[in-house]
């Protein structure tokens, strides 16, 4: 009996070190950088985003769109700006939803890594947002609306690196018809 005793107090011993040691990631949606990336989003309905972003992203973000790299804050504000200023007015996200993964040092990250192996001096953290980009193309006066996927990794409270996905053809129709306009 005693040698029974042991062994249930041996493997449930065994187990808890084992949970213990397991990866613990967190997602959060009304953290203050979840809630930072919603302010960005409200902010592309002002006349000028560039002010806000002026502040969220770090001097040397790296901005992934599609296949399109922007490096730089002051190369990506112009984009943004363009955007803005030239071809979609009335712009909004709607249906908006954004979480923030805090990612374990422990996690698996790439090429067989884990976070703590790729970013040992701080926790790896980013948010993840989804919505329908709505607005009016200034140049075609067309109603625009298509799905964006965008994430954004934080260090030391400034986004250093942006990913966007979407279907540009919208956009580019509007490109097209503001280079013919000139």
């Amino acid at each position: 009996m005693k040698k029974i005793i042991l062994s249930i107090l041996s493997i449930s011993l065994f187990t808890f070190s084992s949970w213990a040691e397991e990866e613990k990631s967190y997602l959060k949606t009304k953290d203050e950088i979840s809630m930072n990336v919603k302010k960005y989003f409200d902010s592309s309905s002002d006349d000028d985003p560039s002010k806000f972003a002026e502040n969220f992203y770090a001097e040397d973000v790296e901005v992934f769109i599609n296949d399109l790299v922007i490096k730089g804050k002051k190369n990506y504000i112009e984009r943004l700006n363009k955007i803005h200023k030239k071809l979609i007015k009335d712009m909004k996200f709607e249906q908006l939803h954004i979480h923030t993964n805090y990612f374990s040092k422990e996690a698996l990250a790439h090429d067989g890594k884990t976070f703590g192996e790729i970013r040992p001096e701080e926790q790896t953290v980013w948010t993840n947002a989804w919505a329908t980009l709505t607005g009016i193309g200034r140049v075609t006066e067309k109603k625009i609306s298509f799905k964006i996927h965008m994430d954004f990794r934080t260090s030391k409270g400034k986004v250093v690196e942006m990913l966007a996905y979407y279907d540009p053809t919208q956009m580019n129709e509007e490109i097209k018809a503001l280079e013919r306009s000139k």
